[in-house]
């Protein structure tokens, strides 16, 4: 076959041997980037080896005899290599969902085996968007390199009919790179950074049990009961650590900040659930477990026992400048599946709804999926990637963003209790404002339980504490701290 060298080489460097030089040169480019802080000088000067061996490779060629006739055939392998890659990159990367935890993405890595260190790279930052810049790079580089040789070597450079059709496919796969990555954001992870976020991190210090100056409630008068020895080991989510630690605070005799960390930890909803499995503490705070949880504790020989302690309600909430301040429980299941869009079906502003979710198995998440949805299916939401260190990328979902066209949710202790927010408003449901006296007759309609979960029945000193939760005395501490109690 004639250039039959010419395309192994060829083709073995466009497939192999340029992704393993951007291998080699990113870790170049980590250094520079550490030294000048600076990504751009990074890339720019990760960039020259590339170019470098692009120029000196068809320099080689354009003396050799055998050198293809035509700049497409000249062309093949790189244009070949180019479709190989970025096709793959779009076709797991759409199927994916835009989700870079997905499985579909081990095969992506296995189809780009040679950018193997780029990979383990880019998995630390958590995103492997900077695939397609990359390919398009390389390409671009081989072209731009192709061209100054033939020009320099006085060699012509004819760009017929395919190699134009060649160009038109390359741009149109980076068309539909660069609209998957738009997609994938909505444009908000995309967008300036400025508007407000409301995560649901609080600075959980507040609410040490003893630490001078803490945020927690101190009883109006003393409780009846005291725990001195074998205290139960307390855990729970974060909206309910005000109440659990006040609590222990008040009733656990003996201790200190210091000594207290042994007994009362907010290690937040799915890590506390685990916990619970595995019999590091005797009883959690927060809402019910997920099938999920539920299904991992039976594996386990565990069985929840659920003890309602308080009512609470899950609330929606939207920026205070939207116009909309209700909404149904078929419009919230509407806007959640994908099926309005728009604000302005629902009487807001002619602006796309950007609908954020918490991450599964979490409190919020766990109601949302079962209570507010009933079992309909809860499409993918917005995402923001981030590492886990050498434990993997995982994907989590994208904390609220005060957008104008924005709606999330959660508990409404916790939004207007522990994380108040002048700039958010909570929106009624099916004509119902989440108030108190809502919640407490249940008109509400996502009026919901606050648990007091052991595994398996309560017993000795656990028992006792959850006992105190439904005296009349505990009932009215927890209406002091902020919950709605469980009695009319």
């Amino acid at each position: 076959m004639k250039n039959k060298w010419y395309y192994i080489i060829m083709g073995f460097m466009s497939f192999v041997g340029f992704p393993v030089i951007v291998d080699l040169t990113a870790l170049l480019g980590l250094f520079v980037g550490s030294v000048t802080k600076s990504g751009v000088v990074a890339f720019l000067i990760s960039s020259l080896p590339v170019m470098a061996v692009s120029l000196i490779l068809w320099r080689l060629y354009v003396k050799r005899v055998g050198f293809p006739d035509t700049a497409f055939k000249r062309l093949l392998p790189v244009f070949a290599a180019f479709f190989y890659y970025m096709g793959a990159w779009v076709l797991i990367f759409g199927m994916a969902h835009y989700r870079f935890n997905s499985e579909l993405f081990v095969i992506y890595h296995m189809v780009s085996l040679p950018y193997f260190v780029i990979t383990i790279i880019l998995a630390f930052d958590g995103s492997f968007n900077l695939f397609p810049v990359i390919h398009t790079a390389v390409l671009l580089i081989n072209l731009i390199a192709y061209q100054v040789v033939c020009l320099l070597k006085r060699r012509g450079v004819k760009f017929d009919r395919r190699v134009v059709f060649c160009v038109a496919a390359s741009a149109a796969l980076c068309a539909i790179a660069a609209y998957q990555r738009y997609e994938s954001v909505f444009e908000v992870i995309s967008g300036g950074g400025a508007e407000e976020r409301v995560s649901d991190e609080v600075d959980l210090s507040q609410y040490y049990p003893f630490a001078e100056g803490n945020y927690l409630q101190v009883p109006d008068e003393p409780p009846v009961i005291g725990i001195e020895a074998d205290y139960p080991r307390l855990d729970g989510a974060t909206a309910a650590y005000p109440v659990y630690g006040a609590a222990a605070q008040a009733i656990y005799k003996g201790l200190d900040e210091e000594a207290a960390w042994k007994y009362v930890s907010c290690s937040k909803t799915i890590r506390a659930y685990e916990r619970l499995i595995d019999g590091d503490i005797d009883i959690f705070f927060g809402a019910q477990p997920s099938r999920q949880q539920v299904e991992a504790a039976r594996e386990r020989g565990v069985e929840f026992n659920l003890t309602p302690i308080a009512k609470e309600a899950f609330v929606f909430f939207v920026n205070r400048e939207n116009a909309v301040s209700g909404l149904t429980i078929g419009q919230i299941q509407d806007i959640y599946q994908k099926k309005i869009s728009n604000w302005r079906k629902l009487g807001g502003a002619n602006e796309r709804i950007i609908p954020f979710q918490r991450p599964e198995n979490s409190g919020s998440q766990t109601v949302m999926a079962f209570r507010v949805m009933g079992g309909k299916e809860l499409p993918l939401p917005v995402w923001e990637e981030y590492a886990s260190g050498m434990g993997g990328i995982v994907s989590r979902v994208a904390e609220y963003r005060n957008y104008s066209s924005a709606i999330g949710y959660s508990f409404r202790y916790f939004a207007i209790g522990m994380k108040p927010n002048e700039n958010i408003k909570l929106i009624a449901v099916d004509g119902v404002e989440p108030t108190v006296e809502n919640i407490r007759s249940g008109e509400y309609p996502f009026t919901v339980d606050v648990y007091a979960v052991t595994a398996g029945p309560p017993r000795g000193n656990s028992r006792k504490l959850i006992d105190w939760f439904l005296s009349d005395q505990g009932q009215a501490f927890i209406e002091q701290c902020g919950y709605v109690g469980l009695r009319p």
